[in-house]
């Protein structure tokens, strides 16, 4: 059961990890940071259900590696960000999908073991 302040607040844990996703971004180099910050927003205005915690840390996860491999920030994402924007979100959709599929067939093989009258 959620306590009084998750429930006012929201997930603390989620927003703990967005703090330091932010953290991360802020410590990336100029032209990194900015573009990192266009990205974030593109994907919390067209990502939907799919935008969360997670894909900021896998975009700044290739980020960071971009920089360790001293790659420009069109050779991580290419020329077109939006693109690349809308892959992140197609990806983040079929694992979801893939989640929810999972989910019913444990449910079903649950209660298809126990019976349909058993709750």
């Amino acid at each position: 059961m959620k306590s009084i302040l998750e429930v006012i607040l929201g997930d603390l844990d989620e927003k703990n990890v967005y703090r330091q996703i932010t953290k991360r971004a802020k410590a990336l180099p100029g032209n990194y940071y900015a573009a990192f910050k266009k990205m974030k927003n593109y994907l919390y205005n067209y990502g939907g259900d799919s935008c969360n915690t997670e894909m900021y840390a896998e975009l700044l996860d290739l980020l960071e590696a971009g920089i360790a491999e001293k790659k420009t920030v069109s050779e991580i994402i290419g020329d077109d960000a939006a693109k690349f924007c809308d892959e992140l979100i197609a990806v983040s959709n079929i694992n979801r999908k893939s989640k929810r599929a999972q989910l019913n067939r444990e449910i079903e093989e649950y209660f298809g073991k126990r019976g349909r009258n058993d709750v």
